[in-house]
């Protein structure tokens, strides 16, 4: 028996700071895909809560599945709450999966699905990306139709783009299974998705408030679909994984979503500055629709990252066994974090370049 694949960890901000004699303040994580704004307002609502911490949370999460219903546009029996969208993922996988099922997903993409698949004992299937990072259309529509489950990441971590609506369409409606979108970035994608699950009784739609509301610490994602799959995942759900403090603050956000607004239409104009900035000093940034950017680095992707590292500015860098060895992944950060990356790259990657030529 096989060992079964698990998530590969980044290294913590300290650890970082450690190992080049750094200090943490120092230290800019552009590999995580959350906000690099502090949630300075969230102090002063915490601390009477913290009155209450000996009990446990109503388990049933109702005023947070209204709160989430009112912002998506469903009912609150077409929501399901988790700690984040990994514990969503990790619940359709126990829900859907098991022995004597299969999932998909084309790759590269968010592991999770395949770590969740196998956890589970259930089959998990590939279909990777064709050349110059195109997605698979027609082999993952064909390879769903006889899959259980049917991971879809709308718009898709790593690579950033979005696929057609169209074409989500055509699979949702011949997929043999549930069709699972994973919407972490829907909010700078501008997508809406309670009508899709309106139209499609086999689709499970993800939503998270870890990047657009910058609330990533709190653990809090949900799920909207049928009233029939909310009742299948629900009893796979542990009865308190979220915490009371998150739930309530997670209500907050959702109740006062102009932080969120604000946030998501300042990544949408920074990301295009980035990519722009970006071009100029030699790296070929991919189209996203996401608060990330995918870059092609022509020479020493992994070099480049860990020299970025040494100077506490930290990438998503790839192995040598992954199909993005020759990308860096890099978060949408404040402009003086942006400008500071760039400055920096701007000063290694020419000697990279020189070194790998000569």
């Amino acid at each position: 028996m096989g060992t079964p694949p698990r998530y590969r960890w980044q290294p913590s901000t300290a650890d970082i700071a450690s190992r080049y004699g750094l200090r943490p303040s120092d230290v800019v994580r552009f590999d995580q895909n959350t906000s690099p704004f502090p949630t300075d307002w969230a102090p002063g609502i915490v601390a009477p809560l913290t009155r209450h911490l000996n009990e446990y949370p109503a388990a049933t999460y109702l005023p947070l599945r209204r709160s989430i219903a009112a912002y998506v546009g469903a009912a609150p029996e077409n929501i399901v709450a988790g700690a984040g969208i990994d514990e969503m993922i990790l619940l359709t996988a126990k829900a859907f999966g098991g022995p004597g099922t299969r999932a998909m997903a084309a790759v590269p993409t968010y592991p999770l699905y395949a770590i969740a698949t196998i956890g589970h004992h259930g089959e998990f299937v590939t279909v990777p990306y064709e050349d110059s990072l195109t997605f698979p259309y027609e082999e993952v529509a064909r390879k769903a139709q006889t899959s259980n489950i049917t991971w879809l990441c709308v718009p898709n971590n790593p690579t950033g783009e979005r696929i057609p609506d169209t074409y989500i369409a055509e699979v949702a409606g011949s997929a043999g299974g549930v069709v699972v979108i994973d919407a972490a970035y829907a909010e700078f994608a501008g997508d809406r998705w309670s009508t899709w699950v309106e139209a499609y009784d086999n689709l499970i739609v993800l939503q998270t408030l870890s990047k657009a509301f910058g609330l990533a610490a709190l653990r809090v994602g949900y799920s909207i679909t049928s009233p029939d799959i909310a009742t299948r995942l629900d009893a796979a759900r542990p009865p308190g994984s979220i915490s009371s403090l998150s739930e309530h603050i997670a209500r907050l956000a959702l109740n006062e979503r102009s932080r969120m607004d604000r946030f998501s239409t300042f990544v949408v104009k920074e990301r295009e500055r980035l990519a722009g900035m970006l071009s100029t000093v030699g790296l070929e940034p991919r189209h996203s629709t996401t608060n990330f950017v995918l870059c092609h680095i022509e020479h020493g992707a992994w070099d480049l990252g860990h020299q970025l590292m040494a100077q506490g500015l930290v990438v998503r860098s790839y192995p040598q066994d992954h199909p993005l060895v020759d990308y860096l992944r890099i978060t949408v950060r404040s402009r003086p974090d942006n400008d500071r990356l760039v400055e920096t790259i701007g000063l290694l990657y020419p000697r990279l370049v020189h070194t790998d030529d000569a």
